[in-house]
């Protein structure tokens, strides 16, 4: 993973203003589209979440506190369900309609012999402004929103890990805004040289060793 856009400023800045400038930054200058941003609880903001899902067609995911429940209609299953009760399952957002389509799970054969079959259209549709947290572009409680979060997610958090311990950003106090983003500038720089180390070699146990000789040549323990 190497960084697209940085933003460094000060640490009473608060880091959720920046995502919506960050995904517009690489939009705009590197013709990237950010179909999903998964962030830390930084960029929860629901207004935000509403506005890149309108502005840019862009999911954000993000973790929700242990009191964000979603609407209590429902509650059970975190999705819709049928009028008997079963969840139905997620078929797509159509950022046209900005609506959630709902249909009867593959799985469940219970639906012929239900009572409401003939009746029964076996599609729902929802909008994401009924909680944008969720049912977003990616509803909170699919398989794929829950993978991003559990599985991408870390791997970020890692990344800055990678920065504060490796590269020794975590023994510095900077009190020049200049100084802290030309350091910041620099770390990114060297992830993205350790990224292309790393494709060059063809075996893991030369990439380790060139990626622990590269990591000591450009710490910035000065």
């Amino acid at each position: 993973m190497i960084p697209l856009v940085s933003f460094i400023e000060p640490a009473n800045v608060h880091e959720g203003k920046f995502l919506y400038p960050m995904i517009q930054k690489t939009q705009n200058e590197l013709y990237l589209h950010i179909d999903v941003a998964v962030g830390d609880m930084g960029y929860i903001s629901s207004d935000q979440k509403m506005e890149l899902r309108k502005q840019s067609q862009t999911a954000v995911l993000t973790r929700v506190r242990e009191n964000m429940y979603p609407p209590e209609k429902y509650i059970d299953y975190g999705c819709p369900e049928c009028l008997e009760g079963v969840p139905l399952s997620w078929d797509g957002y159509n950022s046209e309609t900005e609506m959630h389509c709902y249909i009867s799970p593959e799985d469940n054969h219970s639906c012929v012999s239900c009572r409401l079959y003939r009746n029964c259209y076996q599609e729902l549709y929802i909008s994401p402004l009924i909680d944008e947290h969720h049912f977003g572009i990616i509803p909170l409680h699919t398989k794929v929103s829950q993978r991003l979060l559990q599985k991408i997610r870390p791997q970020v958090e890692r990344g800055f890990e990678n920065d504060k311990n490796k590269l020794y950003l975590n023994r510095f106090f900077v009190n020049s805004l200049k100084l802290a983003r030309i350091i910041g500038q620099l770390s990114d720089a060297c992830q993205i040289l350790l990224l292309f180390s790393d494709m060059k070699t063809n075996t893991k146990a030369k990439a380790k060793r060139m990626m622990k000789r590269l990591q000591t040549q450009m710490t910035l323990d000065f």
